[in-house]
């Protein structure tokens, strides 16, 4: 058995307290894994095919919101009609151009909250927001590179 050597242990022992002083919790792992599932999702389709935004978030939502950059967070509670949560005040929409912001409920419920990175997936949707339901979540990619649209807003 070889010996562990002082600077492994004490590498060992500031790794796990950063670990718990800044673990993710569980909302944070969601949001992480559904950006991740939208960014392969819309990095896989090529202009004119569909994103169903049930397929990419499979979890208990019955309607979605996207808020374009710069949407005030007043602006996005009366969306909602509920009371921003400190995911949706960190995320800094109104303050920012690099990403949408999308809000997951199910019922009067915030289910999942996710700063999409406008490099990853930029939507186009109306200023207005307004909500979509499970089954009309579906967007349209546009051109190579392009934006996705919401599929019945032609």
């Amino acid at each position: 058995m070889r010996p562990v050597s002082l600077m492994h242990i004490v590498t060992a022992a500031l790794l796990s307290i950063f670990s718990i002083l800044t673990g993710c919790s569980s909302e944070d792992k969601a949001t992480s894994v559904f950006v991740q599932n939208l960014e392969n999702a819309s990095g896989a389709l090529k202009a004119g095919q569909e994103l169903r935004m049930d397929v990419v978030n499979k979890g208990e939502w019955n309607r979605m919101f996207v808020f374009s950059p710069y949407t005030p967070l007043s602006e996005i509670e009366t969306a909602i009609k509920l009371k921003v949560s400190s995911a949706i005040e960190s995320a800094r929409l109104n303050e920012r151009d690099d990403i949408n912001l999308l809000v997951f409920l199910n019922g009067d419920t915030m289910q999942l909250v996710a700063a999409v990175p406008r490099k990853i997936a930029d939507f186009s949707v109306a200023r207005n927001a307004q909500p979509l339901n499970r089954n009309s979540a579906v967007f349209k990619k546009m051109g190579p590179d392009g934006m996705l649209v919401l599929e019945n807003s032609k």
